[in-house]
């Protein structure tokens, strides 16, 4: 390690006032001591040492742009399920907050009498519908017979008229008789339709009776996690009433909120590094951006899928950081850069003489910055900037692993000595 060198003066005024004396007292060496005071002036600079200052060159780096965020946990799909007839007693409930289940688990049971009897009512119905259908089937064939022997005795009438075997008013009532029996059988046929649609509309209400009661049964729709249970005993259920909220797939997600300003520069897939309070970190992906952002609070949302479900809670405070992009950039450490205002600098040392040197700057990333214009690769600057140096002072340069890490007081008042 390469120590510190104080800085001494050699204070001027002390010389100055001895010549005054001499010269005030004429003495004959008075030219001498002038000569001697103009000798030491001129040695004095050899003798001041500049301080030695940590100096790192500015390196290219692989940097990560991030994007911070906070929010909360919430179930990625969120299943009610409700009831689906009314007017039902609930007698039991077989699931709590808390358990997991499987598509078609019962979580309740109805009372199911009202119910059984209406499909049992719908059975009846049914089976009367189809019996109208064998009794209209049977006019219908006796109408036909009916009509087969009107038709043969007008045929037989018209022939007896054509040679005259009998009156013309016999003929007719052949015909009419003929007639009134082709129209039973249109009667009766349309009969038998009539009864196949009470057959059809009673096997409908025998299928809405079966499904009701069906539905007296409440079961899981999917695999999830009951996360809560509004129904309680004794209820009368409504058709549409909540009775279980279910977390699908037990799966949790973060839903995060961030600056309009950051949102565009987040995109689905980026990687993200999600810190849930009181457990540790775990891996995440951006899986839905918002199209939308909050006109009041400029603030848009992400959901970002969890690999690791393992303790996570929905109403969880989750804070991220989201990787939105990474390069390979020019940078130094962050200690080496100094802001006012809009304005940021970095020392730069060149010859061993410091110069004051704007910059422009991208991310941060792992310690470092990234210096966007006002720096090439390899040029020297000081580890941590300081107020105490300015343009045109000279300092001894030296590397990190041969002197401190950072300007260490000693070096400050080295510095300051040399004012």
């Amino acid at each position: 390690m390469t120590p510190t060198v104080f800085v001494r003066h050699i204070r001027r005024t002390t010389v100055t006032g001895l010549i005054l004396a001499l010269c005030a007292a004429g003495l004959p060496g008075a030219v001498a001591a002038q000569e001697a005071a103009a000798a030491a002036a001129t040695e004095a600079p050899a003798s001041v040492t500049a301080p030695s200052v940590t100096v790192v060159p500015a390196t290219m780096t692989e940097v990560t742009q991030v994007v911070s965020a906070s929010g909360g946990l919430l179930a990625r799909e969120d299943v009610v399920v409700s009831a689906r007839v009314s007017g039902a007693e609930i007698v039991s409930l077989l699931v709590d907050v808390g358990d997991t289940v499987e598509a078609g688990d019962t979580l309740a049971q109805l009372n199911d009498q009202t119910l059984t009897a209406q499909l049992q009512q719908a059975d009846a119905n049914r089976a009367a519908a189809e019996a109208a259908i064998a009794q209209a089937e049977g006019q219908v064939a006796s109408a036909t017979a009916n009509a087969t022997q009107t038709t043969s005795a007008l045929d037989r009438s018209r022939q007896l008229r054509s040679d005259g075997a009998v009156s013309q008013s016999a003929l007719d009532q052949a015909q009419a008789a003929s007639d009134s029996a082709n129209a039973a059988v249109k009667t009766a046929e349309a009969a038998v339709a009539a009864a196949r649609a009470q057959v059809a509309q009673a096997e409908a209400a025998r299928d809405i009776a079966a499904l009701n009661l069906s539905w007296a049964t409440v079961k899981a729709p999917v695999d999830g996690i009951i996360a809560d249970r509004t129904a309680r005993l004794g209820d009368l259920s409504s058709a549409g009433m909540a009775m279980f909220d279910m977390i699908r797939d037990g799966q949790i997600e973060a839903e995060l909120e961030i600056v309009e300003t950051d949102l565009v520069k987040v995109s689905v897939g980026d990687p993200v590094s999600i810190r849930v309070a009181g457990l540790p970190p775990r891996d995440g992906t951006v899986r839905r951006i918002s199209p939308q952002v909050d006109p009041v609070s400029r603030l848009g949302t992400v959901r970002v899928s969890i690999k690791d479900q393992e303790g996570l809670r929905v109403g969880i405070f989750a804070s991220a950081d989201i990787r939105t992009a990474q390069r390979n950039a020019l940078t130094v450490p962050v200690s080496a850069v100094t802001t006012s205002g809009d304005v940021s600098t970095v020392q730069k040392v060149v010859d061993g003489t410091i110069q004051q040197t704007e910059v422009q700057l991208g991310v941060v990333s792992g310690g470092v910055r990234e210096i966007t214009a006002g720096l090439s690769a390899g040029d020297t600057v000081l580890l941590r900037a300081g107020a105490f140096f300015r343009t045109g002072d000279k300092v001894t340069p030296v590397p990190p692993a041969d002197s401190p890490a950072a300007i260490g007081p000693d070096t400050q008042a080295a510095a300051e000595a040399t004012e």
